[in-house]
Parts: C-alpha cells; structure tokens; sequence
C-alpha cells in the first residue's frame, strides 16, 4: 500500500459517489492494512472543516459496505472503525451545525443497523451522541421559522415598501423628471443663442429682422409651455410620494406600540 496515495485521495476526495467509491476501493484492497487506513481516514476526519466531515463518514460507510459485498470473515475494517466511531461521532456532533448534515449521520446508522454491521446497543449509542445536537438545532430552526413568519406577518409597512417599489417605480419617473428638466435648460439656451444672434445682427447691420423675432417669440412660447407642463408633471409626481410617505408615517405610529410588545417579547428571560 503506498501511504502517500491513500493520504492524498483521502485528503482530496469530494462529494462525488465516485471520488468516494474511488478512494473505498483503494481502500479495500489493503485490509491486511485496515488499522493504518483507519487511523489516516481518522485523522483526516478529525482535522476537517465542520462542511467536510460528512464526507469522511460516507467513506468510512462505503469501505464498511465493501468489506461486507467481499463477504470476509474478519472484517477487519469493521472491527477497526468500530474502535473510533464514538470519537467521531462525538467530534462530528460538536462541529457540525447542519440540521441536514445530521440527519445523513442518522442515515449512515440506520444502514449500519439494517446490515446488522454493529450491535444495536452500540448503534443507540451513537444516536444517544447526535441526539442532543438534532434537538438543540431543530428547536433553533423553529424559533427562526416563528419570528420569520411573525415579522412577514406584523410588518405591514415592509410588504407595502416593496410594493411601492415594484409597482410605483418612483426612480424612473425621477428620471423622466430630470430629462425633462435637461431638455428645458437645452431649449433655453437654444433661445438665449438666437437672441444674441438678434441682438448682434441689429447692432452691426441697423435694421430690425421681423421674422428672426417671430421666430425668437416662438421658440419662447414653446419654451414656455414645455417649461409649464413638467413643472405641473413634477409637482404631482412629488405630491404623490408626499401622500404615500404619510400614509407610512401614520401606519408606523399605529403598529409602533405593538411592535415595541413584540420585541419585549422577543427577549430572553432575566
């Protein structure tokens, strides 16, 4: 067996059944060395980070499920992961903190004792190990589950927020508003342009140009007009979000007592 592969596979394997099945294979060619793959797997599974150690135990469960299809007498890796699955189990009930990843060291076991691998007393043990842990993070994914759907519930004024944003799309209007408003100081200075040309024109050449001013009146009137209609566009479009800010404002005093008696609620017991 050549220690350096095996570490290296071990080190490397991934969530893939055949990165798993791989290293196992490896594995059970060696059971005459089943107490140095045991003790390298053990190691590994020790010092991995809390999202790796299911992984390591589906190995561990695979090199079992080999071992018992190669039908051998001794079952020397049985035998040898047997020795070190209450370290483990105890390691990986503190580390993890995965509802999920719990519950697939539930269905390791339950395999284990479908197979007859290990002693029912012994299988209870391990439960015994993780049922602790299953408990404390079933209960916290409850709490989280009741203040969610308590605040969805009590926060009226967030669902509104949303629904001002999604159907109301006030920063697209803004922008309207703004080209609005850069198309008027465009015609104005177009405006001021031809009135210099005018005013140059008559100062050099003495003589007045009537339809240079009927121009100059039109464009100014047109500007005018432009100017007026986004002035009545504007007023409206902010006196709409003044209406909708005092709604807010008026349902966030009426739920104001009610949410601060939610959150005292929400407070540990002294």
């Amino acid at each position: 067996m050549d220690i350096k592969q095996l570490e290296r596979q071990v080190r490397e394997i991934t969530e893939l059944q055949d990165s798993i099945k791989q290293t196992s294979n490896y594995c059970s060619t060696f059971p005459e060395h089943s107490g140095m793959v045991a003790f390298i797997i053990e190691n590994e599974f020790i010092s991995a980070r809390k999202e790796r150690k299911k992984l390591y135990l589906f190995l561990i469960h695979q090199i079992i499920l080999d071992e018992k299809n190669a039908k051998r007498m001794d079952y020397p890796y049985v035998k040898c992961f047997g020795q070190k699955l209450k370290k483990l189990i105890i390691d990986y009930a503190y580390q993890v903190d995965d509802i999920a990843d719990l519950e697939k060291a539930y269905a390791v076991i339950r395999r284990w004792e479908k197979d007859l691998i290990y002693h029912p007393i012994f299988l209870d043990k391990l439960r015994g190990i993780l049922q602790p842990k299953y408990d404390q993070l079933k209960y916290q994914q409850m709490i989280v589950n009741q203040i969610t759907q308590n605040e969805l519930a009590s926060n009226k004024i967030l669902v509104q927020n949303l629904q001002v944003i999604q159907q109301f799309d006030s920063t697209y209007k803004l922008y309207l508003h703004l080209k609005s408003l850069r198309d008027i100081d465009d015609k104005c200075l177009d405006f001021n342009t031809n009135f210099d040309k005018y005013m140059m024109k008559c100062e050099l050449e003495k003589i007045e140009d009537y339809e240079m001013i009927d121009d100059l009146l039109e464009q100014g009137e047109a500007s005018k007009t432009f100017l007026s209609e986004n002035i009545c566009q504007t007023q409206i479009h902010y006196l709409d979000l003044a209406r909708l800010g005092e709604q807010l404002i008026k349902e966030d005093f009426e739920k104001k007592d009610n949410k601060i008696e939610y959150y005292k609620s929400k407070r540990p017991i002294q």
